[in-house]
Order: C-alpha cells, then structure tokens, then sequence
C-alpha cells in the first residue's frame, strides 16, 4: 500500500533584504561591529552584499526596529544597544491587533494582573527604605487628586510606576509602561464609573500598607482586588464579563 506524501506548506522565499539583515544582525551579535561602531556605507554594503541600495536600506530599517542600529539624519549609521522599549514598541503593532476584540482585552488584563501582582508582592519583600518612601509620596499626590479626574488619572498610573521602579530592574518600568499604553482606554472608562476614584485610592492605600509592613502576601491580594475591581468596571461599561480572576495569578507559593 502506498504512502500518500503529508501536505506541507510551501517555503516562503527569502526577501533579499532579509539576508542582508541576517548577516548584519550576524556581525553585531558576534562582536564583528560593536556597540558605538559605524556601520559601513550603503556603497560600501551594496558591494559586500552584490545588491541595490533598497535591499540595504530595508535591511538597516529593520535592523533599527530591533534597537540594534540608530539610523540619524546626516549622520553615519551605528550599532547601539537594544533595549526593552525597542522590544516593546516593535510588538505595539500587534497588541493593538489583539486589542481590537474583547477576548484580547481579557488576555492582556489578565497579563497585566499577574505582572502587577508579582511586582506587588517582590516589592514588599525588597523595597528599600527611601523606595517606601517615593511610594509614599505617589499615593499623597494620587489622594491630593480625588477632586480631579485628569489628575487622579495621571497620578494612578505614577503611583503603579513607582512600584515597577521599586523592583529596582530597569526592565520593568519599560513593561509597566507598554500595558499602561495598551490598556489607556480601560484605565479612562473604568475611571469614569461613580465612585471609581475614591475605590481606586482606596486599593492604592491597601497596596502601599501591605508594602510598607513588608507582608507580601497582603500586597499581592491587595492588588490583585484592585484589578480585578478596575476590570469589572470597564465590563460594566463595555457591555460584557470581566474573565474571573479566580486564583491568585502568581505562582510563587
């Protein structure tokens, strides 16, 4: 009996560009070009390379959405050093795609609660004195703003912020800040609700207590109510369920 070949799906033909990308990405991460070195002229990689001035400009395009390039103007093109809000801002386009539904709402609010929550709860385990205390003064100007839904709003994210930089890891106020992009619509909606401020400084006391008394547990249930509570009033509004939050989103007992 004969054997049907499986099906396959055909091979995607390489772009040129691509292979120019590829082999310059090679150099950079084998330490051929360095960190702060020029990379060479268009010439001269169209010569290298044997292709047009196009392929190598796409080629450093994308090399550049990668945070491996900074490409200026009248300026020669040189290696720098990829960071995390390179990363971020090249899958920005994607989120955006995913947040065009609700279920991709839900992913991305469930994602940001266990972040926030893990933070919470790291932060009230090594928090250093004068961290507390800049948490401190984020929850003073974010209760100075109850009257002032603009500037409550802009405190409520400070204060979240400062958690994030309490962790003392430069990459996640960078993650902290993409999913408050993301998510601005939730934050403005959810706001809007009668009493929504008052509960939100409210979380943001709990928040703070538990991590000035250094208990982690009380700080990552704390916030673990607090966004499951901005959740349920941006679905109140939307029109549909929030997704259960239903056991802590943390795994770390």
């Amino acid at each position: 009996m004969s054997m049907r070949p499986a099906a396959t799906a055909p091979i995607r033909r390489q772009r040129i560009y691509e292979e120019v990308e590829r082999r310059l990405e090679d150099d950079i991460t084998t330490g051929r070009l360095k960190v702060g070195d020029a990379v060479p002229s268009e010439r001269d990689l169209m010569q290298r390379f044997g292709v047009g001035r196009p392929a190598v400009r796409e080629a450093l395009l994308a090399l550049q959405r990668k945070g491996l390039v900074r490409i200026g103007a009248g300026e020669r093109t040189r290696v720098s050093r990829p960071t995390i809000d390179a990363v971020v801002d090249g899958v920005s386009g994607a989120v955006r795609l995913i947040l065009a539904t609700p279920e991709g709402v839900r992913d991305l609010q469930q994602a940001r609660r266990f972040f926030e929550c893990a933070l919470a709860r790291y932060v009230a385990q090594h928090a250093a004195p004068e961290d507390i205390a800049r948490l401190r003064s984020r929850l003073a100007a974010n209760k100075a703003a109850l009257g002032d839904p603009a500037a409550f709003e802009r405190t409520d994210v400070e204060f979240h912020y400062e958690i994030a930089l309490c962790a003392g890891n430069p990459i996640f106020p960078s993650l902290h800040q993409a999913t408050v992009g993301w998510l601005t619509q939730q934050r403005t909606i959810s706001l809007m609700q009668p009493g929504a401020l008052r509960s939100a400084y409210a979380f943001h006391e709990r928040v703070f207590e538990a991590i000035a008394a250094r208990d982690p547990d009380a700080a990552e249930a704390a916030m673990q109510a607090h966004l499951g509570a901005v959740e349920q009033y941006y679905w109140k509004t939307a029109g549909a369920p929030a997704r259960p939050a239903g056991r802590r989103t943390t795994a770390s007992r």
